[in-house]
């Protein structure tokens, strides 16, 4: 199954905000109480796992961090004006990026996107079971200035907007980032400081990011990164759905690739910078997670539950369950249960 969101700033950049917030609470909850200057919002056990923290720092840049695995894929709608600006660095994990004008990419593990300076078409999409941590800073083009300093944003337009076309479409689907400027977003996560002073060193950060950017412009640069074909991204992803619904079928690498009209080799090849993962240990790990869903969301015996996620055995269904979430079938739907309850009750 796909989740589908949408989001545009036709409205205004605050009318942006509040749409972000009705989505984040679509597939979040967000923590009572949380740590001051931030909104966490955890994942619903029915979404996913992990959280996406929310952090709003000087002239309403935010700051935004991203911990989660989603059980579905989920696609975001996106239609920005020029006025928006936003930086994504991955740190580990991976997501599909696809621009109207730019492309389309796989955005991986250590790679830096910044947008463009006009207004932008596309979509995000978040593959089921592939976690996820990134780095999400935007705001109103104008209010990044109070960021650049004595530097002023004339050296971001000379070096970042000042590229060529191609470059400049490059650093939009991802480049990767040099250690320092890697090491800079890993902070984001680690920082230490009471919460009165956390936004001051966030902040901080955010203005050494920036430096680091237009100065890394000026380093020699390496040769741009070819993005995956659109037509072949649509191919590949087709896979994932194509086994879960013939599950029963003894599906090959060779005969996914005939299906697919694309040579073996690519296939696989293909499916690992897509999903970071092969294809049949994505399709069990994907099987596994049915599984998880059936066992709280239904009453049926583990034997049914087993036979609807693609085991024809219960005992080997057993066996590979306990190995992927550290407990029986008839644990987790016992605790997950149990968990049910207090969360009514609080």
């Amino acid at each position: 199954m796909t989740r589908r969101f949408s989001l545009t700033s036709a409205r205004g950049y605050a009318d942006l905000g509040r749409q972000y917030r009705e989505f984040y609470a679509a597939i979040g909850t967000c923590r009572g109480g949380g740590v001051e200057g931030a909104r966490v919002y955890d994942l619903r056990p029915g979404t996913g796992v992990g959280s996406v923290t929310v952090h709003e720092l000087l002239h309403g840049v935010t700051l935004t961090l991203y911990d989660l695995t989603f059980h579905d894929e989920l696609i975001l709608d996106f239609e920005l004006a020029g006025d928006y600006f936003e930086l994504e660095y991955c740190v580990d994990g991976l997501m599909h990026l696809e621009e109207r004008a730019t492309g389309a990419t796989v955005f991986g593990a250590n790679e830096l996107s910044i947008s463009h300076s006009r207004a932008s078409a596309g979509r995000l999409v978040r593959p089921a079971g592939q976690r996820y941590r990134g780095v999400s800073i935007a705001a109103r083009r104008e209010a990044t200035g109070v960021f650049f300093g004595s530097l002023g944003t004339a050296a971001w337009e000379e070096s970042v907007e000042g590229m060529p076309a191609e470059l400049r479409d490059a650093h939009y689907l991802g480049r990767q980032a040099p250690p320092e400027l890697a090491a800079a977003f890993a902070d984001l996560y680690t920082c230490a400081l009471p919460a009165r002073f956390r936004a001051l060193y966030l902040e901080s950060k955010v203005m050494e990011i920036l430096a680091r950017i237009v100065a890394g412009t000026e380093s020699p640069r390496g040769p741009v990164r070819p993005p995956m074909a659109e037509y072949e991204i649509e191919r590949i992803r087709k896979v994932p759905e194509l086994l879960m619904e013939n599950l029963h079928e003894q599906h090959t690498g060779e005969s996914l690739a005939r299906v697919l009209g694309m040579t073996p080799k690519r296939l696989n090849e293909g499916f690992k910078q897509l999903y970071g993962d092969t294809v049949f240990h994505h399709h069990r790990n994907a099987c596994l997670r049915r599984a998880s869903l059936l066992l709280v969301e239904t009453d049926l015996s583990i034997a049914a539950v087993a036979l609807r996620s693609g085991y024809s055995s219960p005992s080997n269904f057993c066996h590979a369950f306990k190995k992927r979430y550290g407990r029986t079938p008839r644990q987790y739907r016992a605790g997950r249960a149990v968990a049910g309850v207090r969360e009514a009750v609080s």
